[in-house]
């Protein structure tokens, strides 16, 4: 056995790979290959007891619950003394029959080896031998591994943990508090949710700021729903093109006889959310002399009807929104300083669907259920479909996309939806396709705002996101669907390949 050329791609490995899933499994693949091991995982210590990760040919379609098990007392041995442990069922016959585990495994040979960083033992690779048995030079590179990997797969297992934590947090989230209507996974998306589940239970004034279709008013119902007052009404009030009489009319209401058509008393919204909520959406269009009313009403509460001379207190919690630079507006002189900052208590910004690319499998597979309304039938989206869906810029946000699938169930004539059912526009997007440079390479149609270095960590995400979506939808597309087909053609691990179309929810199962 040559070790240098495998322990060469074992560095090459660790110095290029990112992903906490894959360079794990590649390590081990790694490992199997060279040594000609059968399989192998993991063993990592958590608390007392000691737990598989990253195990690499474990297919539970063709290996048993009995030859899954590991000897925790190999394990336990090789972490106390710090030492390598190899037991074979010829060399060491009464201690092999003594291990249920070890009898069960049908493995020949089973070799230990400690993951250490500094002084500290964390776990151990347990690498599985069938007929073949493991020599001194699979022992060497075994350690080889460790040696080098030790450190890496330290911080790997402990990102693995904290991204657990993390998903059950944001399960946990979604549990407690009620986001009817918002789907979302991206890390922009979770970050708010959780900023609005804890200013709901206030009475503070909200101000939602984002580009029109992003779903301030979801929003608005989740502060609103997750609030103490949610056993009270919840007022909406689209302001924009409203002139100023019929504005302060439907806010504060009027009496009989305060111009012409006033034939009755009326309440207007803000008396009729009494006890709950008012959202005011597009708050930027309030004309000037309606401005200083509500900003009246914001400091002390009290509302006067247009034609009468009586005021009278309202309980209402205020939430603001508009898709405009309020801050321009205000430095523009057309929209008031101090009304701006009354609304402001809190300002929640929502980001375009364009900055959370993450969600859009996630928002097509929602609306996807909420529009097909054909029992029987499994729609599915072709590739060219999806491309489409996925590389589009949508200006119009969340509303743009789920008015794109609306129309693609309603044309549907069968399972099966090609681009040929989406807007043009879409179409036109995917068909133009990213911009070639002087060499042919492909640049992402990529769009920024704020030039942070955040911001360039969430695109180079989601490029990764992005390819790895275009390369399940071919290969699956290819192999028609079949997984086991797909892992051996493209020489995918099929555990690993299992996990990546369950991340990306591509269609097909194994």
């Amino acid at each position: 056995m040559d070790l240098y050329p495998a322990l060469l791609q074992l560095v090459r490995i660790l110095l290029s790979e990112d992903d906490d899933a894959r360079t794990p499994e590649l390590l081990l693949g790694l490992v199997i290959e060279a040594t000609g091991a059968e399989r192998g995982f993991i063993v990592v210590r958590e608390g007392e007891s000691y737990e598989q990760k990253f195990a690499v040919r474990f297919d539970r379609a063709t290996i048993s619950d009995e030859q899954r098990r590991f000897s925790r007392g190999l394990v336990r041995q090789a972490i106390e003394a710090r030492q390598i442990v190899c037991l074979s069922r010829e060399a060491d016959a009464p201690r092999f029959a003594l291990s249920e585990s070890l009898e069960a495994s049908g493995a020949s040979t089973v070799l230990v080896v400690p993951l250490a960083h500094g002084d500290e033992v964390y776990g151990t690779v347990y690498v599985e031998y069938g007929t073949r048995g493991a020599g001194d030079e699979a022992r060497r590179f075994v350690a080889e591994l460790a040696d080098l990997a030790g450190l890496f797969l330290r911080r790997a297992i402990e990102r693995d943990a904290l991204r657990r934590r993390t998903q059950s947090l944001e399960r946990d989230l979604f549990a407690r508090h009620d986001f009817q209507g918002i789907v979302a996974q991206d890390p922009k998306m979770i970050a708010l949710l959780k900023t609005v589940a804890q200013v709901a239970d206030t009475d503070a004034t909200v101000l939602l700021r984002g580009e029109t279709g992003t779903g301030k008013e979801l929003v608005a119902r989740a502060l609103h729903v997750n609030s103490p007052r949610r056993e009270k009404p919840c007022v909406t009030l689209h302001t924009s093109a409203l002139p100023g009489t019929i504005l302060e009319s439907e806010l504060f209401g009027h009496v009989k006889g305060a111009f012409t058509g006033a034939d009755r008393d009326r309440v207007g919204r803000v008396a009729s959310a009494r006890g709950g909520t008012l959202f005011l959406d597009e708050v930027a269009e309030i004309a000037p002399d309606v401005q200083a009313k509500l900003l009246r009403f914001l400091q002390f509460g009290e509302i006067q009807r247009v034609g009468s001379d009586r005021t009278e207190r309202v309980d209402v919690r205020v939430i603001a929104a508009t898709h405009q630079d309020l801050p321009a507006l205000v430095e523009a002189g057309k929209f008031r300083r101090d009304l701006y900052f009354r609304l402001k208590v809190i300002e929640l910004e929502i980001p375009p669907l364009r900055e959370r690319a993450g969600d859009i499998p996630l928002l097509v597979e929602h609306f996807l259920r909420a529009c097909w309304k054909r029992p029987g039938e499994r729609p599915r989206w072709t590739a060219r479909a999806e491309r489409a869906l996925r590389e589009h810029a949508y200006p119009g946000n969340v509303r743009e996309l789920a008015h794109a699938v609306e129309r693609a169930c309603v044309l549907a004539t069968g399972p099966v939806l090609d681009a040929d059912l989406l807007p043009p526009d879409l179409t036109a997007s995917a068909a133009a396709g990213p911009a070639a440079g002087a060499t042919g390479a492909a640049e992402p149609r990529l769009r920024f705002s704020k030039l942070s270095a955040d911001e360039l960590e969430v695109a180079r995400e989601a490029g990764a996101a992005q390819a790895e979506r275009a390369f399940l939808a071919a290969l699956m597309d290819r192999h028609g669907g079949n997984v086991s087909q797909a892992a051996r053609a493209s020489g995918l691990n099929r555990t690993y390949l299992q996990k990546l179309l369950a991340r990306h929810r591509a269609d097909g199962d194994g």
